[in-house]
């Protein structure tokens, strides 16, 4: 098989397609003949060396992949040979053959392409998380960061489907008319200072219910567009300044009741087939706009640039 490695941190030169051995289904295991392999962002800045789930190199970059099963390990019920599967892993998803733990792996509907479905496991699944832990429900002000993105842009819509009352989106003005098709009621050019004056314009007095904040600035507006009861989850460090939370900003903290959380997905690895679910029927139905950007599986480093340079939309993968 052919598979991407990192033997040192550094650009995008730094992924280097090496091959070795098949590998082999253990118990509980499944092989995949790898046909699309999803990219996130986390890929791009563990390959820099800035990720702390990878904290040493070499590794073999990649967290999930979608193909067809060519091998099937002992103890494992309910797949076989043959069958269309997308899973998630703790690394080489970028490879032409890959090993998937059955329990976090999942078959696909004939109406859902590999492509697609990949939109929906790391960032489908923690915006699907973000959400439910910030208590999503009717009439909850959403206010999503990076929403023209893999993950916002799902964000925005489950958002939408969970009954959300008013969905605003943070992005670049190229990508607002994107941000709106997707069902925000507005977009929001945050690169502007008094960006979170225009949020609360949408909103009004009641202000965001729940901030997914993909930055993880303590100190930015976001802060400012909070109502009472409300969930500032962060789950990137995308724009972070360094600047710590500022002192005047723990009495409202305290007297709006507001929830501060960091999260990432392990954490929510056993529930992954509870959720996907719920997912897969939303995308295979179409109530899900899932937009793909593919590359070459020859062409990572290309993907890689173009993720960093936010330059693209939706999903990014490399299709083999």
């Amino acid at each position: 098989m052919h598979i991407y490695e990192v033997k040192e941190f550094g650009g995008p030169e730094a992924l280097q397609l090496v091959e070795m051995p098949d590998p082999k289904a253990g118990a509980g295991q499944i092989v995949v003949d790898v046909k699309v392999a999803g990219i996130n962002f986390a890929d791009v800045i563990a390959r820099a060396g800035k990720y702390r789930a990878v904290p040493s190199a070499p590794f073999f970059p990649g967290l999930e992949a979608a193909g067809t099963v060519s091998e099937i390990g002992a103890g494992v019920e309910g797949f076989a040979v043959g069958d269309r599967v997308m899973g998630v892993m703790a690394s080489g998803g970028y490879s032409t053959k890959a090993v998937l733990n059955a329990s976090q792996a999942v078959k696909l509907p004939d109406g859902l392409g590999l492509a697609e479905g990949s939109a929906l496991l790391i960032q489908g699944l923690t915006a699907y998380f973000l959400l439910l832990h910030g208590g999503i429900g009717p009439g909850k002000n959403v206010l999503v960061a990076a929403a023209a993105g893999g993950l916002g842009s799902l964000a925005t819509q489950f958002a939408k489907l969970k009954g959300a009352g008013k969905v605003i989106g943070l992005a670049s003005p190229i990508k607002h008319d994107r941000v709106r098709r997707l069902g925000a009621d507005a977009a929001v050019d945050y690169t502007k200072p008094g960006w979170g004056a225009k949020v609360l314009e949408t909103v009004g007095e009641k202000g965001i219910d729940i901030y997914l904040d993909s930055q993880g600035d303590l100190a930015g507006e976001g802060f400012d567009t909070l109502g009472y009861g409300s969930h500032w989850l962060i789950f990137g460090g995308m724009g972070n300044a360094g600047e710590p939370l500022a002192g005047e900003r723990l009495g409202p903290i305290i007297g709006k009741n507001i929830t501060l959380r960091g999260y990432n997905l392990y954490f929510d690895f056993p529930r992954v087939g509870e959720a996907l679910a719920e997912l897969i029927p939303w995308a295979a139905s179409s109530k899900l706009k899932i937009d793909v950007e593919s590359y070459p599986f020859a062409e990572a480093a290309a993907a890689h640039i173009a993720i960093a340079d936010r330059k693209t939309s939706g999903k990014v993968v490399l299709v083999i």
